[in-house]
């Protein structure tokens, strides 16, 4: 925990786990457990959406997988560390069930948190930059109340076969992409509207900064093909790369 007055608040987005994770995939799931073990003990970490590529809260079960995920996060929990769950377009169906076991707040939306010495405004992001329509679709559907009562009739394969054929595969954003990612946030930044220093965003698999007068739009880089996270503390954020070494 911080002793100088100010909180530590560690940032990630879009690791994109599967229930059953193949023997690739299965690495990268170690690394983020790695993560989370350094992570336990600061003040606060935000899950940024899309930690699970998929996930539907059965009022009675939960469909099996993800086990030591959760349980590295516990750990978090036990040793001190504040969770805050924003729900992505891929797990907002989590947010349920983060609420009762980690005490996150309920509905899994966006949120502002006051630590680190920033007030910042933590959004998912699918659907700010960009028509991204795919995307656009799939998020109507799961935020939905219809859409939840229509998924609980399906039967759960049925489901996760829907779920898995529209979210596609994840991967990192090319060189054409991501030049206009930051484009569009340099663009959408001066209207962005509310009381907050910083605005952090997932869903992009993008990280950069954009800065606009007196406030910044940051995106974490996700964790696929590179670790991204992001650290605020002492009133500045920086993105990191866990390859380049420990959390903090």
């Amino acid at each position: 925990m911080s002793n100088n007055g100010y909180e530590t608040v560690l940032l990630v987005a879009d690791t994109h786990f599967h229930l059953d994770p193949d023997p690739e995939e299965r690495i990268r799931l170690l690394r983020f457990l790695s993560f989370l073990e350094m992570s336990a003990g600061v003040d606060h970490l935000v899950l940024l959406g899309d930690i699970f590529d998929f996930w539907f809260d059965y009022p009675h079960f939960r469909l099996k997988g993800y086990d030591d995920l959760l349980h590295g996060l516990d750990l978090v929990r036990d040793a001190g560390t504040r969770i805050h769950f924003v729900g992505g377009n891929h797990d907002i169906w989590a947010a349920d069930y983060f609420h009762r076991r980690y005490g996150c707040s309920e509905g899994g939306g966006p949120l502002t948190l006051d630590a680190g010495g920033l007030r910042m405004r933590l959004i998912h992001g699918d659907g700010m930059l960009g028509r991204d329509l795919p995307y656009r679709c799939f998020r109507w559907v799961v935020r939905r109340r219809l859409g939840i009562i229509c998924a609980k009739s399906l039967h759960p394969e049925i489901l996760f076969a829907i779920s898995t054929w529209l979210s596609g595969h994840s991967r990192m954003a090319t060189r054409d992409e991501a030049s206009r990612i930051e484009t569009l946030a340099a663009r959408r930044l001066p209207r962005m509207q509310g009381d907050w220093d910083l605005a952090v965003i997932g869903h992009v698999h993008h990280p950069f900064i954009v800065e606009h007068e007196n406030r910044k739009l940051a995106a974490l880089g996700g964790w696929l093909g590179r670790e991204g996270y992001g650290i605020a503390r002492e009133g500045r954020f920086e993105l990191r790369d866990f390859e380049d070494g420990p959390p903090i």
